[in-house]
């Protein structure tokens, strides 16, 4: 962009009231020393004066349409059947907002405007860590559609999270699921249920404390009596929950369905329903309510746990967990066993397993399994790099998975031979293809175990260890 382009963007921005009058002056002085004669615009995103939604529009002649009654919109999040969500910014404070706005093809809509703002005026009055607070709440006038605001949530939500680290270790979950039920614990007793549970409606702020948001579908109740005082319509997957079964159990026994769905999805990596909206609307019509479970990778998951969801996401109410007390008793059951089994170490630290795995499957199925029951597991492409991390950070237990021993040979014998490790407490466990070769150096801390593996008798060594 030429200078005097340039220029004028800045200015136009200003008189937007974009950028403060100091900022700008600031911006100008420095490209008033610049040599070039042609500025990059994105050093005003660089230095985060604008966004790069901000100024594609304000380029396309739509600047104008970056203020919303005190609000400074910085980019779209996401589309909804109902609004429209921003990330914006409120100007008299500064303070980063998320900001849902009412489609405009609603405007006029009684009914929907009212199911619009019903999420808003749920929680507007709760105060709860794990939920999303309601900050500021419209209903429009001729100028401006019906909005509401509610804090900024930085972590994403868990899909979110799935994506990058495709599934999460039973110690993660389980704290997750914990804190879920809490909130819904809580809610219960307002008379409250939350009607459309999913990874979607579910944050984070950081790694320990999910928020919960949009309660629109929710049921409210009396919670002496269990009496409704409002009950919208069922949502799209509560519906075909309910028409599948042929029942309308309570909301809910139907959070707890779903809760128990979405348990699965963080401990195995897939989603139990179909991930379209026209897959699943052609399941919750067809005569079979099928689930879509990762059988092999349930294997790295102790029973209890499964035991758990199976009864949360059991299609007859009648066999499911009645309320989310039972859920919140279940799961603190299975952190109690998890803790007493396995992380009783004798010097009370984080034990480490390093795994050198030849086959990417076999890698991420015994990952799974030992960080399940509460292990860090650090891995390497060779042995060489195992050995290079154990010099600056020893670590209790090398899983090495062999095809051939030869390829490993020289570098094993020499650490042993060459450095103390003869001496120190890293058991090595050889998962081998065959019977166990004559030529590896004796020590004490080898564990041999032929292949296929046997994810049980691994973890029956590494914990004869732990204990001796």
């Amino acid at each position: 962009m030429e200078i005097e382009e340039f220029t004028g963007l800045v200015h136009l921005t200003e008189k937007l009231g974009l950028i403060s009058h100091f900022n700008v002056m600031d911006i100008l002085s420095q490209i008033g020393t610049a040599e070039n004669r042609f500025i990059d615009p994105k050093i005003l995103i660089q230095n985060n004066y604008l966004t790069p939604w901000q100024i594609s529009k304000i380029v396309a002649g739509e600047g104008s349409l970056l203020l919303f009654d005190g609000y400074q919109l910085l980019g779209p999040i996401g589309f909804g059947k109902l609004g429209r969500l921003y990330k914006a910014k409120k100007i008299d404070t500064g303070e980063t907002v998320a900001l849902k706005v009412l489609r405009k093809r609603h405007l006029g809509d009684e009914f929907e405007t009212l199911n619009f703002l019903r999420q808003a005026e749920i929680l507007k009055d709760i105060d709860h860590p794990n939920i999303i607070k309601t900050l500021d709440l419209s209903t429009g006038n001729g100028n401006t559609p019906p909005y509401f605001s509610m804090e900024w949530v930085r972590g994403g939500s868990i899909y979110d999270w799935l994506e990058v680290k495709t599934f999460l270790s039973c110690p993660e979950a389980c704290l997750i699921m914990e804190e879920i039920s809490k909130t819904l614990v809580f809610f219960q007793k307002l008379g409250i249920t939350h009607g459309n549970l999913s990874g979607t409606k579910i944050l984070f702020e950081n790694h320990s404390q999910p928020k919960l948001n949009n309660f629109r579908y929710g049921t409210i109740f009396d919670p002496k009596t269990g009496k409704i005082q409002s009950q919208p319509d069922l949502s799209f997957d509560y519906s075909g929950l309910a028409r599948h079964t042929k029942k309308t159990p309570s909301n809910s026994q139907s959070d707890i369905f779903f809760a128990g769905c979405l348990f699965y999805h963080m401990l195995t990596g897939k989603s139990l329903l179909p991930g379209s909206y026209q897959k699943r609307k052609k399941m919750y019509n067809s005569d079979e309510f099928t689930l879509m479970f990762n059988k092999e990778f349930e294997k790295t998951l102790p029973s209890e746990i499964l035991g758990v969801i199976k009864n949360m996401i059991s299609l007859d109410p009648k066999s499911r967990y009645t309320d989310f007390i039972q859920v919140q008793i279940a799961i603190q059951a299975i952190q109690k066993k998890i803790k007493a089994d396995y992380l009783n170490n004798s010097d009370g630290k984080e034990s480490t397993i390093f795994l050198v795995m030849n086959s990417d499957k076999n890698k991420t199925l015994i990952k799974a399994y030992m960080q399940n029951r509460g292990f860090r597991i650090l891995q390497a492409n060779n042995l060489s790099q195992a050995l290079d991390v154990y010099k600056r950070e020893p670590f209790r237990h090398l899983i090495l998975e062999l095809d051939n021993y030869l390829s490993i040979k020289d570098a094993f014998t020499k650490i042993v031979n060459e450095s103390e490790m003869r001496r120190l407490t890293l058991h090595t466990v050889f998962l081998l293809k065959g019977r166990k070769p004559i030529n590896i150096p004796a020590r004490h801390g080898n564990t041999f175990i032929e292949k296929p593996i046997d994810f049980s008798l691994v973890m029956e060594q590494i914990l004869a260890y732990e204990k001796a």
